[in-house]
């Protein structure tokens, strides 16, 4: 029997059972960096839109956003959310918070037109924030920590007005 057949034989003796139990362990085995996705409009509502999330990473932000200046921590390679805006925002403000005061949380934002945004707490509060006007059009945004392979769980808080 050459070997082709053998593999369908020995696939068929397996059963549909075992195949579902190996793509079950496969799927929990594989590492899991899933995003949140969300769509806004000019007032939304609630105001803020809060997104939970996992921080930090490997990766350099740096890297990320394809510029070394003021883009400090590490993040994973794949954006924690995709935020896209279907209008023109005059402001748009982003902060990031955590529970633990060990945490030290950072950001970055790429969007349309060559939009990068990176943000820690140096402006003066304890975490992350960056507002400003954007253009329509979908943003990615990473958080990371500044200490590499560090995990935290955060919160986004995204509003129409600065947050304090």
């Amino acid at each position: 029997m050459d070997i082709y057949k053998n593999c369908q034989v020995n696939m068929a003796n397996l059963g549909w059972g075992a195949l579902a139990g190996i793509a079950v362990t496969l799927a929990i085995a594989a590492p899991s960096f899933a995003q949140s996705a969300i769509t806004l409009d000019r007032n939304f509502r609630p105001d803020p839109e809060k997104l939970l999330g996992n921080g930090g990473g490997n990766v350099s932000l740096a890297s990320l956003a394809g510029i070394a200046d003021n883009c400090r921590g590490f993040a994973n390679a794949e954006p924690n959310h995709t935020i896209t805006l279907n209008e023109n925002f005059p402001l748009l403000d982003l902060l990031v918070y955590t529970n633990n005061v060990n945490d030290d949380p950072t950001m970055l934002v790429k969007g349309p037109n060559g939009i990068v945004i990176c943000a820690d707490d140096e402006s003066g509060g304890r975490y992350p924030q960056a507002n400003r006007r954007l253009p329509k059009g979908t943003y990615q945004v990473w958080v990371g920590s500044k200490n590499i392979n560090q995990s935290f769980s955060y919160m986004l808080s995204l509003s129409e007005i600065v947050q304090k």
